[in-house]
């Protein structure tokens, strides 16, 4: 099962940065945007300053709900199944990507984005937590995670 998420999560890794970069038309610009206070993008969204409701969906629920699988890194790399360094690993990866946008004109680097990206990676963090400790599916078996107790068991 791990390898199946890990080739999964690599496939949508991939498909994200396209359309970080290149989806939706976007096109590179000679000048690089950046928006560094944080709350001003996400005040505008819910200020109703002549938002459209798609503009919405795709920016504030968007920018949550497409960043929750990487909050199940846990499931491939051991240290990533505590807050904090999947967190910080998480916060740099994202601000490369953001500056990356900044720097190459597709897309403008949003501390916004950065924030509800790691809330959308967090969300998806406590779901794992919770999903593996009621053990939906028997997901604690099926990724290995409690692998060492279940080999002690079965050696006895």
């Amino acid at each position: 099962m791990k390898k199946y998420f890990a080739i999964f999560i690599t496939i949508y890794t991939l498909l994200l940065l396209y359309m970080m970069f290149y989806g939706s038309g976007r096109e590179a610009s000679e000048i690089g945007y950046m928006q560094i206070r944080p709350f001003h993008t996400i005040h505008l969204f819910f200020s109703g300053a002549h938002i459209s409701s798609k503009d919405f969906i795709i920016n504030i629920i968007g920018n949550i709900f497409v960043f929750s699988p990487f909050g199940w890194l846990g499931l491939m790399v051991k240290k990533f199944n505590s807050i904090l360094p999947i967190t910080l690993f998480f916060i740099v990866a994202i601000t490369a990507i953001e500056i990356t946008q900044y720097y190459s004109g597709r897309g403008v680097a949003d501390i916004d984005d950065i924030l509800l990206n790691t809330l959308g990676m967090s969300i998806g963090f406590f779901l794992f937590k919770y999903v593996t400790w009621i053990n939906l599916g028997n997901i604690k078996f099926h990724f290995g995670l409690i692998e060492e107790k279940y080999t002690l068991q079965k050696a006895s």
